[in-house]
């Protein structure tokens, strides 16, 4: 992963929606919550769910793909890396893989998973428990 992308990847990673993500999670294993349920986190709206394969529960944000890519140019912005001149198939394929890299940062560190869907948006999810 070049330099610049790496230090985006580690900005995005940080952002307060996926900050929310983790304390909601938090509070939803405290309070014993069931799908569902849906908790206020750091101004999001986070829904209490059984996870994708039906073993635990977890929480997840569902925001626009649009939303979320404005929130990568923005940190792209103040990060110093303009994607200015580029053609739309060029852009495509950069933030393809600059989700593909968070994707991994944050399963990694964080246990947040992305996933597209449903329809145009993204699916954001942290298990709460299994």
């Amino acid at each position: 992963m070049e330099e610049s992308r790496k230090k985006l990847v580690q900005m995005v990673a940080g952002d307060g929606i996926f900050q929310s993500l983790a304390y909601g999670a938090l509070k939803a294993r405290a309070a014993r919550l069931a799908p569902g349920e849906i908790i206020q986190s750091g101004g999001f709206e986070l829904m209490v769910v059984e996870d994708e394969n039906g073993e635990g529960i977890a929480v997840q944000i569902i925001e626009t793909a649009e939303c979320m890519d404005a929130l990568i140019m923005a940190r792209a912005e103040k990060a110093g890396i303009s994607l200015d001149g580029w053609s739309d198939q060029e852009r495509k394929e950069w933030m393809a893989s600059f989700w593909s890299d968070l994707g991994r940062v944050l399963d990694q560190w964080q246990n947040i998973k992305i996933r597209p869907g449903p329809g145009e948006n993204m699916t954001i999810e942290k298990a709460v428990s299994k």
